[in-house]
């Protein structure tokens, strides 16, 4: 169970916590730079597509149903920001590409469709916070049944 849920991690929180700060906080692209801005949403779209179809598949698996009711809030979550991200992308895309004024972070079209993306990737964050501590609890829970109904049987 727990490998699908590092997947989960691999897509959704470590291009999460990468992205922005190699290309929109700049460290390491400058600020100057807006071509960093159109490169975020080219890298991270593809990502975030993934990072869907995972959650799909994480969804369709037999597995225990709170686990699987999280996940599909997740890809409800991750849906949104897969919106967002594209749209975002498109905006730029409309207003120069790679030469998009700075003017575009505060226009109508790039920052409607940046409310969907910020509300779906914060939102999968957390719950993929959860979904991780719910597995492990399902996790010890069990093991300890295991252990508690294994001494009795052997007592008994």
């Amino acid at each position: 169970m727990f490998r699908p849920i590092v997947r989960l991690w691999l897509l959704i929180f470590v291009p999460f916590a990468i992205l922005p700060f190699s290309f929109i906080s700049g460290i390491v692209v400058p600020h100057t730079a807006l071509w960093g801005h159109a490169v975020f949403h080219l890298i991270y779209l593809p990502i975030a597509a993934a990072a869907c179809w995972a959650l799909w598949r994480f969804v369709r698996e037999p597995s225990n149903l709170a686990l699987r009711v999280i996940g599909a809030l997740m890809l409800l979550c991750q849906t949104s920001f897969l919106f967002g991200h594209a749209g975002e992308l498109v905006s730029v895309v409309q207003r120069g590409f790679l030469s998009a004024p700075e003017s575009i972070f505060s226009e109508n079209p790039h920052m409607f469709f940046a409310s969907f993306a910020v509300l779906g990737i914060v939102s999968s964050e957390v719950l993929l916070i959860v979904l991780t501590v719910t597995a492990a609890v399902q996790r010890l829970l069990r093991r300890s049944r295991r252990v508690t109904g294994g001494e009795a049987a052997n007592s008994a």
